[in-house]
């Protein structure tokens, strides 16, 4: 079966330079403007390996790559190579904590573009024959924003402006300490471990809270929380004594 790449870079081209070069050598082919069009193409299509700019409008390069690792969790994030015009030492420390398989300078040479391609679908072909999963690169990292997929499409927001999250049966809102709302097409128990990751506290079945956006706690059989927004949080009563640890913190 044909492989399949996405090819995601602002520079009209750079993009069809890429793809011309791809389809002559076999590969099945597909393209995205900007970071967010990547993302769309990324969950609906599920490309064998992603050939992503760095430096982008609406989504940078690292943004859609933390944004596809929060969003396929456990699954085999396809390999990430980027390209860019220079690579100072920060940028890759920050894309390999994020999982990036390599980078690519512009300009770049044809043969070691399909060079680097092959090797990574290679890796990755091994990856799947062995079941490994991402779990080194997810399942305990500390994210500065949280990609959220809502109506206007997928909006990132910083993990510390989120005051608290709740459920509403299939889909979840958040609540933003600018009094924003945003109802997201996704279940709590999607970002659950994220935001707990992050020093959040499930109070109660339906409500995540950012501790250090509560105000007071009112003690009673369970408890409420009043919020910074001036909300009412209900505390369950097994949750009492950790969220009384974590407010002495």
């Amino acid at each position: 079966m044909m492989e399949k790449l996405l090819i995601v870079e602002d520079e009209k081209a750079i993009r069809e330079t890429l793809q011309e070069l791809l389809e002559l050598s076999g590969y099945e082919v597909l393209t995205a403007k900007n970071g967010k069009d990547g993302y769309e193409q990324i969950m609906e299509h599920r490309p064998d390996l992603v050939l992503c700019d760095v430096n982008m409008p609406e989504l940078d390069g690292f943004e859609l790559l933390s944004s596809i690792n929060q969003r396929l969790a456990d699954d085999i994030v396809p390999p990430f190579v980027f390209l860019t015009a220079k690579v100072e030492f920060q940028d890759i420390r920050q894309g390999m904590t994020l999982g990036a398989d390599d980078y690519i300078l512009k300009p770049f040479d044809h043969m070691h573009v399909l060079d680097i391609i092959r090797l990574r679908l290679d890796k990755r072909e091994k990856l799947l024959q062995k079941g490994t999963r991402n779990s080194s690169v997810l399942n305990h990292r500390v994210f500065d924003k949280l990609a959220l997929p809502c109506e206007e499409g997928l909006v990132l927001v910083p993990i510390s402006d989120i005051v608290k999250c709740q459920a509403d049966r299939a889909y979840c809102t958040f609540h933003l300490n600018d009094g924003r709302k945003i109802l997201v097409s996704k279940s709590m128990k999607e970002f659950e471990q994220i935001l707990i990751n992050n020093k959040f506290l499930k109070v109660h079945k339906s409500t995540i809270v950012n501790i250090k956006y509560a105000d007071k706690y009112l003690r009673g059989k369970g408890g409420q929380l009043i919020m910074s927004d001036g909300s009412l949080v209900h505390v369950a009563v097994r949750k009492k004594d950790e969220l009384m640890r974590m407010l002495k913190h």
